[in-house]
């Protein structure tokens, strides 16, 4: 009779469990729970503690779950998924070993419904945050804004005059500068309509100036070129202009496929700093060896270095100031070089001009070994950084997670590889990616799968990192790129994210048959078995009839 009643109560708290994380709770229960006031000692009677009464007892309660509710919201907002449901199994587990059960006081069971709720929303936020396959979105890149403005044909004041070459004299320089009247009416420009620009843009780079001056004097070139990045980008390396061009350095595809830079589904290395600037840096070499002018060589490297051969032919000279007063570049080419030797002289004296520049901090860290795709949310959690950090060291990743299918050597805060490494070892396979995937069956090709799920075999294919027309082998598991649930839902509206998630996708609470299996259960459901493992942390397919495991689904109309 017992044993009958321990099972019914199991039954029933796994059936209000919010997700699987729970199956430990029903567990804990048959010795907290279950045994409440029933247990027997040899030992001296224990006092009894003063009996508060109900509604405080209940508010205590409460309040100790809302502790862990709002701690799991934030590890989540830090992308920390296995650390918020960590925290939510311990929300709901106060409201499960509570005298009398989740219901046993209204105002208990309406704030247990309220945590359930606020936990479900959150999840299918997390859902619709993206699978891992999104492409990390693009800024506006600078030089779009900065080419586009109209230079003042006024002569520059006397002041401006005075200032930059006071600046000049009191700085070293590396690279000729000539204060004619159009670097000055750029230093204007600076000062006034660019200025929240000029000063967000110089604060930023603090996070690459060093480095990249690093490079430069080991490429031999003037360390003073390091600012034509903030010309070109404004130091972002998400920056893409309208010409296509990306990242801190700002190259075409072509470009920088001929100077390294890896360019693929999975990266984008024109977004790496560093990469990039060894890349700049050879570029830039190459052309003041073309022309053995830096100003010709600035002039190339905006308008390419056919251009301004053309243009030297033509009219035969090889003064860029020359070459300026005609028509061989366009205007934006004759806006750059001047705009950049004010960028030298403004932010190598900023107080000069009346900046008051906080510059942040470099970015320091050390690089890991990760083998295979691995989503960046189990990364930083296993580094204790935030996803935000992960991606700020690694703006070349074009997806939430490192490359299928090759070791990729990530960057981490300083101090922290050893600790990865040690806690990536301990996650299972199933639980590094919260991609959904696809086991292979007989008579399935790329085609025939791209299919079923809505998508191109060529995408496909490139997450995988296949040819579009390879044979397939049974068996072997695919990552399938879907994209997020709720993309089309404004990013600013978080009530309308959740909206749109749940019109999308639903959670249910399965209870296992007898002959059920993982397999057959991700297919009647249209998932797959590695997503059941990771809603329901199963290091393996053995289940239990009887058990309740969390499925989401497409909500049936």
């Amino acid at each position: 009779m017992l044993g009958s009643r321990i099972r019914s109560f199991v039954e029933v708290c796994a059936l209000r469990r919010p997700f699987a994380g729970a199956i430990v709770v029903a567990a804990a229960l048959l010795g907290a729970a279950c045994a409440h006031g029933r247990a027997v000692t040899a030992q001296a009677p224990p006092q009894l503690a003063p009996v508060s009464p109900p509604e405080d007892r209940v508010a205590r309660l409460i309040a100790d779950a809302d502790k862990h509710l709002h701690a799991g919201i934030a590890e989540l907002e830090q992308g920390h998924l296995n650390r918020a449901r960590e925290d939510f199994d311990k929300s709901v587990e106060i409201y499960l070993t509570a005298p009398g059960g989740a219901y046993a006081d209204a105002q208990l069971g309406a704030a247990y419904r309220r945590t359930l709720d606020t936990i479900n929303l959150r999840e299918l936020e997390a859902l619709a945050a993206g699978d891992g396959f999104t492409e990390t979105q693009p800024e506006p890149a600078s030089i779009d804004e900065v080419g586009d403005i109209a230079m003042s044909e006024a002569a520059p004041s006397e002041d401006t005059r005075r200032t930059a070459e006071e600046a000049l004299q009191e700085e070293v320089n590396d690279l000729p500068i000539l204060l004619n009247d159009a670097v000055l009416t750029s230093i204007d420009v600076y000062q006034n309509r660019l200025r929240d620009w000029f000063s967000e843009a110089l604060a930023r780079g603090g996070r690459y100036l060093p480095r990249i001056r690093e490079i430069f004097a080991e490429e031999e070139i003037p360390t003073d070129l390091a600012y034509v990045a903030l010309v070109e980008s404004a130091f972002k390396p998400s920056a893409l202009s309208r010409a296509k061009a990306k990242g801190v350095w700002q190259f075409i595809a072509e470009t920088g496929k001929r100077y390294g830079l890896q360019q693929d589904w999975w990266v984008d290395e024109r977004s790496d700093p560093e990469k990039a600037t060894r890349a700049a840096a050879k570029y830039l070499k190459g052309l003041y060896g073309m022309f053995g002018d830096w100003n010709l060589a600035l002039a190339g490297y905006n308008a390419g270095e056919a251009l301004v051969a053309r243009a030297i032919a033509r009219y035969g000279t090889n003064d860029f100031w020359e070459l300026s007063r005609t028509r061989a570049f366009r205007q934006e080419t004759k806006n750059y070089v001047p705009l950049i030797h004010a960028a030298i002289i403004v932010a190598k004296a900023p107080e000069k001009y009346g900046f008051d520049v906080s510059a942040e901090p470099e970015l320091r860290s050390e690089r890991v070994s990760v083998q295979g795709a691995v989503d960046l949310r189990v990364l930083s959690e296993c580094a204790d950084t935030s996803l935000e950090q992960l991606r700020l060291l690694n703006p070349e990743l074009r997806r939430l997670a490192t490359p299928a299918g090759r070791a990729y050597d990530l960057r981490v805060p300083v101090g922290t590889g050893s600790s990865l490494i040690e806690c990536l070892a301990s996650v299972p396979a199933e639980k590094r990616v919260q991609f959904r995937t696809h086991v292979v069956a007989r008579g399935q090709s790329l085609y025939s799968i791209a299919r079923r799920y809505g998508l191109r075999s060529t995408d496909i294919a490139a997450a995988n990192g296949l040819s579009s027309r390879q044979a397939l082998s049974v068996g072997s598991e695919l990552i399938i790129p879907i994209e997020p649930r709720a993309s089309a839902a404004p990013a600013a509206s978080r009530a309308s994210l959740s909206e749109a998630a749940s019109r999308r996708t639903i959670r249910i609470q399965y209870r296992i048959k007898p002959g059920d299996t993982l397999g057959a259960i991700a297919a009647q459901h249209g998932t797959t078995v590695r997503e059941l493992q990771s809603w329901n942390r199963l290091r393996g397919t053995r289940i239990v009839a009887g058990d309740v495991i969390t499925i989401y689904t497409a909500r049936k109309f």
